[in-house]
């Protein structure tokens, strides 16, 4: 059979149908319009309650993923897979193609629609089911799927056209470039054009599945880290997606987000608006810019000291060249949504802003067609999970409350930017505005003006203060108003911005104004005004003012004077714009650490050897974390919250973010094969606080069976005794549902395996995870361990991941000795990677903000590179 004549029997299979010449349609799939009166919209976003339990259908076309993804989800949740596909073939005995050979293709559709709808009807919990890509052909599963959607989340799975087109292009080429086959990209586009107004109309969620690349992460020094394994961010963004739908964590603390901020911090525990100086980086931040791609700069580190990324749907659509007057594409937007997603794990505004906002989008209040085609892309936002959407409060009052109705897990900001003339922030009008989207039900209220004199930021200040005063007094009668946001635009405006508490508007210093001879002329100019503000300049304003105090940090601890800990802070101060100083606090004795902890200024302290359990009687209060692992690495100040010149710490708090490091690293580099399963076997070699720590970290994980060795027994024995009694006192409780998901192996064993013992326990599975915990360099004269495993531990025939926590040296003994055997699937991490994780952590327990990641790394990295220059210069 001749390639071309595969791919149409591809096609066929696909679609249901025979493949028939038509016009080639546009490459893009446009938003969908409205099916009923009075409606903007074609499909119902994501109901407002959806149990914990419930089932969850993907939807799309063959050759985007869906089979791959409902694989990854099933492992991750620990849920049933059904495949409709495969679940046809085992009930009727015959493949698709044999099935359509007998029965025709209405028999196989009717068949097809009989089987769907028995696998929704008794399968309504636990289970991710994959629809096959044909199912909407048929109006009774499309009715079904529209009735299960209203208790379940059902995901309409994109891909780039591209993939789907490789996907299902034939292996074998043509002999000759005379036979190569016609490119089906336009029989594709069809296709899509048919389906994909289907599937929308049947899911409430989207998701667009980017192609994970296999990428070399760099740091700035140019050193490589191991590889990642694949489908892991594709793993990450899909479980992001569900997170929010669910409004809850699906797989707390055993999938490896390399974003995600300590989950005990601020930045998690607080809504972004309950926060105060917060900032929102607007992404592209002109109409001129072009689209995500075209950044200079990852995300990540663009938006490393933001709070928000304020993505403008207009500036992309002009940017894509989508003229006014048609239907933008759906995809373009999904793939932009999701490049952004891909790279950060901030909150998302989904902002299209209109003409009368000041925005790119031409859609008028009161045009039909217009307020069709606004509220179309507004839902649109919902659908892809934007955690903030940004509606225009000029337009249709019932569409807005409708898209309010339907909301999900989403935050509505009513926007109003004033351009008459007259109208101040005295005016009642101004205040009428605010009381408006409040009897709407917005989350939000976003008011502005452009400032024309300096007075006009007294002016907002002072209807923000009216605005505040009147929410505290409706809270204290139990009721809830909307956060204000509040600010001038324009130069003058700076000082509103400044000083406005919730999301001010931001850029980057790589992205305000024009390109000078330093910065790549391919990439402006971005922005031509003046007036553009970035975080560091407002955090510094506010510091300056005294509106948030200057803080010290140290690491106190014996022997450290070479510590790392003071340049990956005080750097990643320095990148926020923070006036405050870490420092190193070294001291014989524990007791010396009572007059830091006194000082006013005191903002918290890294506490690390040997002082990691002797620090507990002097604390308040400790984390279930630091409780559990019986060490704490971290003491946080209680204050009283006055603000006072007086602001003495009133009590401290012991957390601890060592198994942070650890956990992360796991999850990070161990690959699909070695996925954790009940059987997982892990080795912790040594028995101090970090492997306390190590412990923790992989019984959080999921590894139920725990190894432990020690160059002392009695050490490790002990330790052992610990845990395992731990163990046996909380598996004796009744443990709620949330508890068993965080540790989705209750039951755990943690037991000594003599160094002397070459051969693995015979009753278990070789170790696929080996934690090191002991130093591996000169301490007080003593000779270092240059400790190394027996090669029989080492035998896994699918590798594994060694991480090594000591870095002097950084390739220490065992370290060699794994990546002698990289061959056979062992990846060895070094002390120099875990060490800014479990910073990262400390950071955001500390201020509340998302640690700088980037910055921190790259200090660690310098610094250590300097430390070793030094002893060669002494030579």
């Amino acid at each position: 059979m001749s390639p071309s004549a595969l791919m149409k029997r591809k096609l066929e299979d696909v679609t249901g149908s025979a493949v028939e010449g038509s016009r080639t349609p546009s490459r893009y799939t446009p938003l969908s319009r409205p099916q009923s009166s009075g409606s903007a919209h074609s499909s119902r976003p994501f109901p407002a309650e959806i149990p914990p339990n419930a089932s969850i259908a993907l939807v799309g076309l063959r050759g985007v993923g869906k089979s791959t993804i409902g694989v990854i989800v099933s492992s991750t949740l620990r849920r049933r897979l059904i495949d409709v596909d495969v679940h046809f073939v085992n009930v009727t005995g015959m493949s698709i193609h044999q099935y359509v050979s007998v029965h025709g293709w209405p028999g196989y559709r009717a068949k097809e629609a009989e089987i769907t709808d028995e696998i929704l009807r008794e399968n309504s919990t636990n289970s991710i089911i994959v629809c096959s890509s044909g199912c909407v052909e048929t109006a009774s599963t499309r009715a079904r799927l529209q009735e299960w959607m209203t208790r379940h989340p059902v995901v309409h799975i994109l891909r780039h056209e591209k993939e789907v087109q490789a996907y299902l292009q034939p292996q074998s080429p043509a002999s000759s470039p005379s036979q190569q086959p016609e490119p089906p990209l336009h029989v594709l586009r069809r296709l899509t054009a048919r389906r994909e107004p289907m599937y929308t109309s049947c899911s409430n969620l989207e998701f667009y599945n980017l192609w994970d690349k296999q990428q070399h992460p760099t740091l700035a020094s140019g050193r490589y880290s191991p590889l990642s394994p694949t489908l892991k961010r594709v793993e990450q963004d899909f479980l992001r997606l569900l997170n929010f739908a669910f409004r809850r964590e699906m797989a707390p603390l055993i999938v490896w987000d390399r974003h995600s901020p300590h989950p005990s911090s601020a930045a998690v525990a607080e809504a972004l608006e309950e926060r105060s100086y917060t900032y929102a980086l607007t992404i592209p931040p002109t109409e001129k810019f072009g689209t995500i791609d075209r950044a200079p700069l990852g995300l990540e580190e663009l938006g490393e000291t933001v709070d928000a990324f304020d993505l403008r749907i207009d500036y992309l659509l002009h940017a894509n060249k989508i003229p006014e007057s048609c239907n933008p594409n759906i995809s373009f937007i999904s793939d932009q949504f999701a490049k952004v997603r891909r790279q950060s794990n901030k909150p998302i505004i989904y902002h299209a802003s209109t003409a009368a906002q000041g925005g790119r989008l031409l859609v008028h209040p009161g045009n039909p067609h217009d307020e069709n085609l606004y509220f179309s892309i507004l839902y649109h936002g919902l659908r892809v999970g934007s955690e903030y959407l940004v509606v225009d409060l000029g337009f249709n009052e019932h569409y807005i409350r409708e898209l309010i109705s339907y909301k999900g897990s989403s935050k509505i900001i009513a926007c109003f930017h004033d351009t008459r003339e007259g109208q101040d922030w005295d005016s009642d009008a101004r205040l009428r505005m605010y009381e408006h989207a409040e009897s709407l039900g917005c989350d939000i209220v976003m008011l502005s003006q452009r400032a024309r004199k300096v007075a006009d930021n007294n002016a907002v200040i002072a209807f923000a203060w009216k605005i505040n005063k009147r929410r505290a007094q409706e809270q204290s009668l139990g009721r809830n108003s909307p956060r204000l946001i509040a600010y001038n635009t324009g130069r003058l405006g700076k000082l509103s911005r400044f000083l406005n508490p919730i999301l001010s508007p931001v850029t980057h210093p790589l992205l305000k104004g024009k390109p000078d001879q330093e910065r790549d002329p391919g990439f402006g100019p971005y922005s031509q005004n003046d007036d553009e503000i970035t975080p560091k300049e407002a955090l510094s304003t506010i510091y300056a003012s005294s509106i948030l105090p200057r803080f010290n940090f140290c690491i106190f601890g014996s022997a450290i004077r070479h510590s790392l800990s003071p340049a990956m802070h005080n750097a990643a101060y320095e990148v926020y714009g923070m006036p405050h100083n870490y420092r190193i606090c070294e001291a014989p004795l524990i007791n010396q650490l009572l007059p830091i902890v006194h000082d006013p200024e005191f903002g918290g302290a890294s506490v690390t050897l040997p002082f990691k359990l002797e620090v507990i009687p002097l604390l308040h209060t400790l984390s279930d974390h630091a409780q559990a692992i019986g060490a704490v690495n971290t003491i946080v100040p209680i204050r009283s919250g006055d603000g006072g010149d007086s602001n003495t710490p009133k009590a401290l708090h012991g957390d601890n973010t060592d198994w942070i490091g650890i956990r992360t690293c796991a999850l990070r580099y161990l690959t699909p094969v070695n996925a954790i399963t009940t059987y997982t076997s892990a080795l912790v070699v040594g028995a101090g606080g970090m492997a306390r720590a190590a412990i923790y970290a992989l019984h959080k994980i999921g590894v139920g069976n725990i190894f432990l060795c020690n160059r002392t027994p009695s050490r490790a024995i002990q330790l052992a005794e610990y845990f395992n009694g731990r163990n046996s006192a909380a598996s004796s409780r009744a443990e709620s549902p949330a508890d068993t998901r965080c540790s989705p192996d209750t039951v755990y064993m943690v037991q000594h395996l003599p160094l002397s013992q070459t051969s693995w326990p015979a009753a278990y599975r070789l170790p696929t995870i080996i934690v090191s915990c002991i130093p591996a360099h000169s301490i007080q004269g003593h000779p270092p361990a240059n400790f190394t495993v027996p090669d029989g531990w080492l035998a896994s025939p699918t590798g594994g991941v060694c991480i090594e926590l000591a870095y002097k040296p950084r390739v220490t003994p065992l370290l060699q000795q794994v990546r002698t055997l990289a061959s056979r699937g062992w990846i060895g991490v070094d002390g120099l990677e875990v060490l800014p994780e479990q910073g990262y952590a400390q950071f955001e327990l500390f201020l509340g903000r998302e640690a700088p990641r980037r910055v921190m790394r790259d200090a660690v990295e310098e610094a250590y590179a300097k430390a070793q220059v030094v002893p060669m210069i002494q030579k």
